[in-house]
């Protein structure tokens, strides 16, 4: 399966999961939110959690083992950021590809390797862009404060789209004697 977590910051030391986007084919996935949040906070910056969503301990535990097993492979863009972030929560990574790893490898100086530029370049669909769901500069949002309906959209089509690169860039690897280097 693909597998994408979105979180509250770019960096892995402080990020905290927000949801986990999987996906098991072309046009078959999920979002599971487990970390959304509504209101400005109180005195104390209190907030509270958007109904409807599971809780983070039994999310995990479920998904501990399927991480771990080193007979199924995950598949993630840019997947260094995700394991440590799953470090943090205590899970493991096991038999990982990793579609931005791939592009590299194939196409080092070619174009950039981030998904939105790879899906458009290979798959010639533009995804919906972080900044129509978060905003920018001042009135940008943390992914926890997005709405569960645009954040699933877009997680969604994340874990998607890496599925679908994946599905092209593996067999490029074999074909152009790049599977060592990669």
């Amino acid at each position: 399966p693909c597998i994408d977590l979105e979180t509250t910051a770019l960096n892995e030391m402080v990020a905290a999961i927000v949801g986990i986007a999987l996906a098991t084919g072309p046009g078959r996935a999920a979002y599971v939110p487990i970390g959304h949040v509504s209101g400005d906070g109180d005195l104390l910056g209190m907030v509270e959690r958007v109904p409807g969503q599971l809780a983070l301990e039994p999310v995990l535990a479920a998904l501990a083992p399927l991480l771990a097993d080193p007979a199924i492979l995950k598949i993630g863009q840019n997947l260094k950021y995700d394991l440590l972030v799953l470090r943090k929560y205590g899970l493991e990574l096991a038999a990982i590809d990793d579609t931005m790893l791939m592009s590299y490898v194939l196409d080092c100086g070619l174009h950039g390797h981030g998904m939105d530029e790879l899906s458009q370049l290979h798959l010639g669909h533009a995804p919906i862009p972080f900044k129509e769901v978060a905003g920018t500069g001042k009135a940008q949002i943390t992914f926890d404060r997005v709405a569960l309906d645009v954040a699933t959209r877009y997680a969604a089509e994340d874990a998607d789209i890496t599925g679908r690169l994946h599905r092209l860039l593996k067999p490029r690897l074999a074909r152009e004697h790049l599977v060592s280097v990669y």
